[in-house]
């Protein structure tokens, strides 16, 4: 089995989010405890375990260090530009990804892998006690969370996996942020959410610089994610921020050094509007697994 190590969206090495990526061949088989185990080992956000069904098609599963999740938007680019390298994938096709969130599918253009995302989903409105207590957990106050221009508010979002989007009015407040991690993890655990992901749309170079906290699985911060910002596309699209079929760039990671440029769009795709996130990705290790 071959194994990599992938720095998704991002050009060069160094930056961007790595993921694992495992490429399993057709008589491979792994059992859950061992990719967790490899997952534990390896010790990135997300390690990606992959295996063609057919030319088009191809089931991946996406391990934490310490939990499988339903979808993973960074090591799903870093799966398909793994594939791209082996040649069992090229540009200007459309494949599908089996995953526990779904069958998404996948495109190359450009070198930028599109991700198609779950069908969105948007939580309840909350109150100001709960918008108070995520301003506790963050180190912030609450007059910070919000936005200049469009009256935006915390809310969750799933596009395949449910985060808690956050505005805050600056980058400097965003880049600030004090979180508690513990704290964190127990409402994530209440709520039922993987992450929080924290914006602001003050930000001259892109859409948006954001960052996500996601403790309860194992990952403090991560660099970037694309299923978040896929969530965050979305969010701002439903407010009239974002237009229709328009590539918009987001940062991530820069406060971990590893800044991170993420590309989504919305889409209207047999009458449901869908969000897509992509990038470009560096492999920077490539390796294979010994017999376990």
């Amino acid at each position: 089995m071959k194994f990599f190590v992938v720095d998704a969206f991002a050009e060069v090495p160094f930056l961007g989010n790595p993921a694992g990526v495992v490429i399993l061949g057709p008589n491979d088989s792994l059992s859950e405890d061992v990719m967790q185990n490899i997952a534990k080992e390896v010790r990135f956000s997300e390690t990606a375990f992959v295996k063609a069904k057919n030319d088009k098609e191809f089931a991946i599963r996406y391990f934490t260090t310490v939990a499988e999740v339903d979808l993973c938007g960074h090591a799903t680019i870093a799966s398909f530009k793994v594939l791209e390298y082996l040649g069992l994938v090229k540009q200007g096709c459309i494949y599908k990804a089996h995953t526990r969130a779904g069958i998404i599918d996948i495109s190359i253009e450009e070198g930028i892998v599109m991700m198609e995302q779950a069908t969105p989903s948007l939580g309840d409105e909350l109150d100001v006690d709960e918008i108070s207590k995520i301003a506790n957990l963050l180190g912030i106050s609450e007059e910070d969370i919000g936005d200049r221009m469009y009256n935006l508010k915390p809310k969750i979002v799933s596009t395949g996996l449910w985060d808690l989007l956050i505005p805050v009015k600056s980058r400097d407040i965003l880049f600030s942020l004090s979180p508690d991690f513990e704290g964190i993890s127990e409402y994530c655990r209440r709520n039922e959410i993987v992450s929080f992901h924290v914006f602001t749309l003050d930000e001259d170079r892109a859409l948006a610089n954001c960052r996500d906290f996601a403790p309860l699985y194992g990952i403090p911060e991560e660099s970037a994610t694309g299923t978040a910002n896929g969530a965050l596309i979305y969010y701002l699209f439903k407010h009239g921020i974002v237009e229709l079929e328009r590539i918009y760039e987001i940062i991530q990671g820069e406060t971990m050094g590893r800044s991170s440029n993420i590309f989504g769009k919305v889409q209207l795709k047999d009458g449901v509007y869908k969000a897509y996130v992509g990038g470009n990705a560096k492999i920077v290790i490539e390796g294979k697994l010994l017999p376990l």
